[in-house]
């Protein structure tokens, strides 16, 4: 995955295709559409690192995988027995 500093850079560059040399309308758009499309993810990587304790982790226990296979069969067994009752 890109870290923030890589889609600025990347944003950066794109930015650096308006001015190198004379563009039709048809390619400007299309750099300018370029642009956003990198720096809305590196405003959400810096928003990620800053905010780490907001964000869902990955569980580190994988242990408990039976415990949850068994877990969603039981519910799958209610909701199945609750469906045949309507």
């Amino acid at each position: 995955m890109f870290a923030a500093e890589q889609y600025r850079a990347k944003a950066a560059e794109f930015r650096g295709f308006l001015t190198d040399k004379p563009r039709s309308p048809n390619e400007m758009s299309e750099i300018c559409d370029l642009e956003p499309a990198c720096t809305m993810p590196a405003e959400n990587e810096q928003w990620m690192a800053v905010h780490v304790n907001r964000t869902i982790q990955r569980r580190k226990n994988r242990d408990n995988r039976t415990a949850l296979a068994e877990e969603e069969e039981q519910i799958l067994r209610s909701l199945g027995a609750a469906a045949r009752k309507d």
